[in-house]
């Protein structure tokens, strides 16, 4: 049974500089790993930011160049982006899909990057400059509005600084419906169409306004908030400010909870002179959608004490410099990191593992290794497996004991008690509980080896080991993760805006036209499944498909015809003979007729496994 929305086990699958030699693409090897992922039992992947950046090869792709390009157009060095092709990645969303997977791709709008002079002149279907959402130096900070405003809204931190104009005055008097904004909107709404996607995690968006971010949700998700969504939101001076950021998005997204997070790397470096009790209150107040970590790949990661392999190392890549990273890390290998993780998991809100905790990420594993080889820190597995199996989100949050200095006992109600022990001695401690009477718990964490009963009252005893965690719940729960599987849906838009027609592409895009099929783009179903096609137009055509399967399975082009409008599609179904890259393509089917936007909207499943890529 899938965690409800407030309470997903989420992985960040990518660290700084992230690669893998045995795949063609960071996407395909996490399509490769969406498998062992869902076998463990996480509910999402937190992913890369998907757009064309300011040179294939630039800084992780966080300065977004196009934003309209997945990586099917030919510019900035290239058609792909540094994790991968547009047919890659929509590809990896549908793989994740079958395995019971939510993915949820980093989104960038505070700034731009790799234009001359701040003018974008982006690639369309039509030519060099045909691209949607082109950007010139009057929508970037300073502009003639803002010539030396001042606050985190203005400040150009990261290549070109976008403006959304009137909101960006924080007048509240001028007519937000400006270029950025609403520019914006229909890339998201288009995007979220495009791929499939489940969730969102928004970065730096204390440096724009947040009701960007809300109104980009509302018209791409709708009204519910029943969705992963989280907020980098670099904590200033300001008390509250998660909060305050929280209730502006109006609850559509949370935060990660960077107010708790220093407080964890006390814990560790401050032993057993850290206070235990006070670590509580250290989580923001709005906790619906907040998303307690350990580590990310923006943490700087210095020498740890084995996970480099000599314990001299850098084994990360990242800069030496910690200036320009946002915080201290915490060696995994340390023994008191888990308990760090077991806090985190069991606190209210959606917790997030990094990919470099969970695997041992350094050589010979780094960047070589495959999908099945590369091996997991036990311990974070097994934290992972209590929090779902024992369903941790579904009973209330109580802090059961936060009177010492060195133990501290929480409760998620009737599901599971996790006690954290950050001394160097055994420590115990009597509760009350959620659970019935005489109920026999089980410590799944392993730490202690004899069930305990909760007495006639609901109280029990919990006795910790030294600098250890454990997680009672109730005895007998075994098993592992078999997620359900589920369909994608994603929407390709041929416009003559969109896509690239330079032969070195796919040639994706443009407007349909008679006698010429043009592609719309490519989906990657399981065999023997179903693919459920719909057109649309913006005004009644007559419309001829064509889907090519893949290259060199038996099967024969799958070819109807019908009428659309912009309500009314033109549907058509068919079976998959053959799992592989199946093209999608149409045209007008009329003699003469004008050249016409078309939408295809597919609904298929991924296959679970491949052999193939």
């Amino acid at each position: 049974m899938p965690n409800p929305w407030y309470g997903k086990a989420v992985l960040q699958a990518f660290w700084w500089n992230c690669a893998n030699t045995q795949y063609s693409s960071w996407y395909t090897y996490l399509a490769e790993l969406a498998p062992r992922l869902a076998a463990m039992g996480f509910d999402g992947i937190w992913t890369p930011q998907p757009c064309k950046a300011n040179g294939i090869y630039s800084n992780m792709g966080y300065a977004p160049y196009d934003y309209y390009d997945l990586g099917q157009k030919n510019q900035q060095g290239g058609v792909g982006t540094w994790f991968g092709t547009q047919d890659e990645f929509l590809r990896m969303i549908a793989v994740c899909h079958a395995n019971g997977l939510e993915v949820y791709p980093d989104i960038v709008l505070d700034h731009s990057g790799g234009a001359i002079g701040k003018t974008y002149q982006l690639s369309g279907f039509a030519g060099a400059g045909s691209g949607r959402w082109p950007r010139s130096w009057l929508d970037f900070h300073p502009n003639p509005d803002h010539q030396g405003c001042l606050g985190d809204w203005c400040v150009d931190r990261f290549d070109d600084d976008i403006c959304y104009r009137g909101r960006c005055s924080d007048s509240g008097t001028v007519n937000p419906e400006t270029y950025m904004r609403p520019m914006a909107r229909g890339w998201f709404v288009w995007f979220v169409k495009q791929t499939g996607v489940d969730g969102f995690r928004f970065d730096d968006v204390k440096d724009y306004p947040p009701e960007i971010v809300e109104d980009l949700l509302w018209n791409a998700m709708g009204d519910p908030i029943d969705y992963f969504c989280v907020g980098e939101f670099i904590p200033n001076n300001v008390p509250g400010c998660l909060d305050q950021w929280t209730a502006a998005v109006n609850g559509r997204s949370g935060t990660f909870d960077y107010g708790l997070r220093p407080a964890l790397v006390n814990m560790v470096y401050y032993r057993d002179s850290f206070d235990m009790g006070s670590l509580p209150n250290y989580q923001q107040q709005s906790r619906q959608k907040t998303v307690p970590f350990v580590n990310n790949h923006d943490l700087w990661h210095g020498e740890f004490w084995d996970s480099s392999g000599d314990n001299q190392t850098d084994h990360t890549g990242y800069p030496q410099n910690k200036n320009e990273a946002l915080g201290p890390t915490l060696d995994p290998d340390n023994p008191r990191t888990p308990l760090t993780y077991a806090f985190a998991i069991t606190v209210d809100g959606n917790p997030l593992f990094f990919y470099e905790d969970l695997f041992q990420n350094f050589e010979p594993y780094r960047s070589t290794t495959t999908a099945a080889a590369i091996p997991t820190r036990p311990w974070m597995e097994n934290l992972l497996w209590c929090h779902q199996k024992l369903a941790f989100k579904s009973g209330d949050y109580f802090v059961r004991y936060q009177g010492s200095q060195k133990l501290l006992i929480l409760e998620r109600g009737a599901r599971a008690i996790v006690a954290i022990n950050n001394d160097d001695n055994w420590n115990s401690q009597w509760i009350s509980t959620a659970f019935l009477p005489n109920t026999q718990l089980h410590d799944y964490s392993g730490s202690c080896t004899d069930d305990i009963w909760t007495n006639q009252d609901s109280w029990v005893e919990i006795a910790v080991p030294p600098c250890s965690y454990s997680v009672w719940g109730p005895a007998g729960v075994t098993g592992g993760f078999a997620p359900t599987p589920r369909r994608t849906v994603q929407q390709f838009e041929m416009a003559d805006d969109l896509g690239d027609n330079d032969p070195a592409t796919p040639q994706y895009g443009g407007d349909a036209v008679p006698a010429v099929y043009r592609t719309a783009g490519a989906i990657w179903p399981a065999q023997a499944s179903q693919v459920n096609v719909a057109v649309y137009a913006d005004a009644a055509q007559q419309v001829d498909l064509l889907i090519q399967p893949p290259a060199g399975a038996p099967a024969i082009p799958v070819f109807a015809n019908g009428s659309v409008t912009p309500n009314v599609p033109f549907a058509a179904s068919f079976s998959v003979a053959a799992e592989g890259r199946h093209v999608l393509t149409a045209r007008l089917s009329r003699p003469g007729a004008a050249a016409a936007r078309l939408y295809l909207k597919v609904d298929y499943m991924g296959p679970a496994t491949s052999a193939l890529f």
